[in-house]
């Protein structure tokens, strides 16, 4: 007696062909990302590893709670939690903001009572470029942004007012 053992048939219909095909492409990209050589960036300007002194100016804190901000704390920000420093001094102003003189039309400073600004200078290690400073391995200081912040026992926001570089290495 001789033993029938068919063929090795493979039988694909359209839709079989298709995701196949789908799985080929993607293992041959995923492959190709895999092994290719990393090319140097041509625009690149050579970090440089430094420290930024810059000012913070935490807006409408509670009257009182600005005893909470004191020099060694350290802060983070509080939308991606980047150490971005610590506290070298703070002051305690009082608020004014712009309200509108209706007799003489114009914009006059006027105090606010109940609050007070914190002027607070933060010092931090810092990679500079031409173009910008990082701090914290991702946070970007920029004059005139506001900052979100976090320290010990206290979330505060403000614009960022001055900055300093000092000392590069």
């Amino acid at each position: 007696m001789e033993q029938n053992t068919p063929k090795f048939r493979l039988r694909l219909n359209l839709f079989d062909g298709i995701v196949l095909l789908i799985v080929l492409a993607v293992g041959a990209v995923v492959l190709w990302t895999a092994l290719k050589p990393q090319a140097p960036a041509a625009n690149a300007t050579p970090q440089s590893t430094s420290t930024v002194r810059y000012t913070v100016r935490f807006q409408r804190m509670p009257e009182g709670t600005s005893q909470l901000v004191e020099p060694g704390d350290q802060l983070t920000d509080s939308v991606k939690n980047f150490a971005i420093g610590t506290v070298v001094s703070a002051q305690a102003v009082p608020v004014e903001t712009q309200v509108l003189d209706h007799v003489h039309r114009r914009n006059v400073l006027s105090s606010q009572e109940g609050f007070e600004d914190v002027i607070a200078v933060v010092e931090a290690p810092c990679s500079a470029n031409g173009e910008s400073i990082t701090v914290g391995g991702g946070y970007i200081l920029r004059v005139g942004a506001t900052a979100y912040i976090k320290g010990e026992g206290y979330m505060v926001s403000g614009p960022i007012i001055a900055m300093e570089v000092e000392g590069e290495q």
